[in-house]
C-alpha cells in the first residue's frame, strides 16, 4: 500500500486540509520505501475514527436543524390551515376586541418572520446572483421546482378553505368531514412546501461564496428568524383562547410566551457573539495571510 493510498481512509475534507502534512509525516517514517504495518494500522484506525467523528457531528447538526425547522413548519402549516375556520368563529361584541388583538399579534408574528427571511435573502443576494451567472442553476433547479409545486398546491388548498368557510356556517364547518380533510391536506401541503424550500435554500447555501459581513450576519438573522417563527406558537394559542373562550389555551399561550422571552435573548446573544468572532477571524486572516494555514491533529 502506497503512502498516498493510505490517505483515502480519511474523509475528503480532512485530506484537503491536512493531507499534505500527514503524507510528509508518513514519508519521514518509511521503512525501505514502504510504510510499516504498525503505521498502516495507525493511519487506517485514525482515518476511520475521523470519519465517525465527522459523521456524528454532521448528524447532530442535521438533527438539530431539522427538528427546529420541521417543528416551525408544522406549527405554521396548522395555523394557516385553520385560519379560515377560526376567522369564522363568532364572539360576543363585548369580547370582539380580544379576537382582533390576538389576530393582529398572530399576523405580526408572521410578518416579522417574513421580513427577517427576506432580509436573509437580500444579504445573500449578491452571492446568489454570482452563483447563477457561473451556471449554478442546474444544481438547484429540481429542488426549486418541487418547492414551487408544493407552494402552488398549498395556495390552492388555502384558497379552497377560504371559499368553503364563506358558504358554510360555523356549525356546518365543525361537522363537515370534507372541510376537515381539506384542512389536513392543506396543512400537509404547507409543511411540505416549507420543508422543500428550506432544503433548496440549504443546498444553495453550500455553493454560495458569501462576503465576510454576510457570513457574520447569518447567525443573527437565523436566531431572529427562529425567534419570530416560535412567536407564532403563543400568538396562535392566545388567538384560539380568544376565539373559543378557553382559559386553558390562554394559560398555555402565556406560558409559551414567557418561555420564549427567557430563551430568545440568550439565543440572540450567542448569535451576536458568533458573528463577532467570525468578523474578528476574518480580520486576522486578512492582516496575516499565513494564519489561514491551520495545523490539525493526526489521528494515528
Amino acid at each position: 500500500m502506497k503512502p498516498t493510498r493510505l490517505l483515502r481512509w480519511y474523509p475528503r475534507t480532512w485530506r484537503e486540509r491536512y493531507g499534505e502534512e500527514l503524507l510528509a509525516l508518513i514519508q519521514d517514517t518509511l521503512d525501505e520505501g514502504r510504510p510499516t504495518w504498525r503505521l498502516r494500522l495507525g493511519v487506517i484506525w485514525g482515518g476511520l475514527g475521523e470519519r465517525v467523528h465527522q459523521a456524528v457531528r454532521a448528524g447532530k447538526a442535521a438533527a438539530k436543524g431539522a427538528s427546529s425547522g420541521w417543528l416551525t413548519a408544522v406549527i405554521a402549516g396548522s395555523t394557516l390551515a385553520n385560519l379560515p375556520w377560526n376567522l369564522k368563529a363568532p364572539l360576543p361584541p363585548a369580547r370582539a376586541w380580544q379576537k382582533t388583538a390576538a389576530f393582529d399579534a398572530l399576523v405580526g408574528a408572521f410578518a416579522v418572520t417574513g421580513v427577517v427571511v427576506l432580509a436573509s435573502g437580500l444579504v445573500a443576494a449578491p452571492a446568489f446572483i454570482a452563483f447563477l451567472r457561473e451556471g449554478g442553476w442546474p444544481k438547484i433547479r429540481r429542488r426549486v421546482a418541487w418547492a414551487a409545486g408544493a407552494t402552488v398546491a398549498a395556495g390552492a388548498g388555502l384558497a379552497g378553505l377560504f371559499l368553503g368557510q364563506r358558504s358554510m356556517s360555523s356549525a356546518e364547518l365543525s361537522h363537515s368531514g370534507t372541510y376537515g380533510a381539506g384542512v389536513v391536506a392543506t396543512t400537509v401541503a404547507i409543511v411540505a412546501a416549507s420543508g422543500l424550500w428550506a432544503s433548496a435554500a440549504t443546498a444553495t447555501a453550500k455553493h454560495l461564496k458569501l462576503a465576510t459581513r454576510a457570513r457574520a450576519a447569518q447567525p443573527l438573522l437565523g436566531a431572529v428568524t427562529l425567534t419570530a417563527a416560535l412567536a407564532i406558537v403563543p400568538a396562535n394559542l392566545i388567538w384560539l383562547a380568544a376565539t373559543e373562550s378557553s382559559l386553558p389555551w390562554l394559560v398555555v399561550g402565556v406560558a409559551n410566551l414567557v418561555v420564549l422571552g427567557f430563551v430568545s435573548p440568550r439565543m440572540i446573544g450567542r448569535a451576536v457573539r458568533l458573528g463577532r468572532r467570525l468578523r474578528a477571524a476574518s480580520g486576522r486572516m486578512t492582516v496575516n495571510p499565513s494564519a489561514q494555514r491551520t495545523h490539525g491533529r493526526h489521528r494515528f
